[in-house]
């Protein structure tokens, strides 16, 4: 069953009288499914919710060596006239951690071989043309790796597209730094203002790319040491997440365990899934 959630917003001056047509499309290009709301009213400036529930019978899953991908086709109807539409690829497939025996794509389970990989791609800075993202996730994926952990922001949606069309896994990670900051003038001066306005908007942006298995709310916190402070935030974080995407599970690149003792006074418990960054002879210890 695919459930597509929509909301139209009326951005003219007057109330007007809508459906909702979703049209889903295979990965052959042709038509699986559809769903037609009842005409609602929709006043000036305000926006109305509309979710339909539709059957695929059996769906092609996406997979890393099949990566098939569905499209679906939201148009705004006024009658049989079609005022507008947008166009979401989306994926079939279930993911999942267990703690005894870790991750499942599936009902496969098999070993996560990732790569981290920062926004720039090298000589080009931050504007990297996608050939040059494709020709490197082709080579990486010689040398065995099958996943990509994004670092240390929003990454380009476009990099998503891609490891969505090649199978690639994804920790899509949202931030290097909390209210305590690393350099001068990073994030921390508007984290407070802007973190989860910015950590909602990406995960609605991402969420519908199958390749995104984890959401990361951020990478060797300095916030971590101070207790209280760095509970109340994670917390926050972990409820934007699940609020946004009640699918997914939620990590953090935790460091320093002899420091943050983020092991020992129950912070990394707050975690879904549980990320840590070397010395593990401290954990082991």
């Amino acid at each position: 069953i695919v459930r597509v959630q929509t909301a139209v917003k009326n951005e003219s001056d007057k109330e007007r009288a809508v459906s909702l047509r979703i049209v889903l499309v295979g990965p052959d290009g042709k038509q699986v499914g559809q769903a037609d709301t009842a005409m609602q009213t929709v006043a000036a400036g305000q926006t109305a919710g509309f979710s339909q529930d539709i059957e695929v019978k059996q769906p092609s899953l996406w997979d890393l060596d099949n990566p098939h991908l569905y499209k679906a086709i939201a148009q705004v109807m006024a009658g049989e006239k079609i005022l507008d539409d947008e166009v979401t690829t989306f994926g079939i497939r279930q993911a999942e951690f267990r703690a005894d025996s870790g991750f499942w794509l599936n009902g496969r389970n098999f070993k996560i071989k990732g790569v981290c990989l920062h926004h720039d791609g090298g000589a080009f800075g931050a504007a990297v043309p996608l050939g040059v993202w494709e020709r490197r996730l082709e080579r990486l994926r010689q040398f065995g790796a099958n996943a990509v952990r994004t670092a240390h922001n929003p990454v380009a949606p476009e990099f998503l597209d891609l490891c969505d069309r090649m199978g690639f896994l994804v920790m899509d990670e949202f931030f290097d730094c909390w209210t305590i900051g690393k350099v001068r003038y990073d994030y921390h001066l508007f984290f407070n203002e802007w973190s989860k306005i910015d950590e909602r908007d990406t995960i609605r942006r991402d969420r519908n790319h199958p390749s995104v298995i984890l959401w990361s709310v951020g990478n060797e916190i300095h916030d971590t040491p101070k207790e209280e402070l760095a509970k109340g935030i994670l917390k926050g974080l972990v409820e934007v997440c699940h609020e946004n995407d009640p699918t997914r599970p939620v990590t953090q690149a935790l460091f320093r365990p002899n420091v943050s003792h983020d092991y020992d006074n129950g912070l990394a418990d707050m975690l879904d899934v549980i990320g840590t960054n070397y010395r593990d002879r401290e954990l082991l210890a």
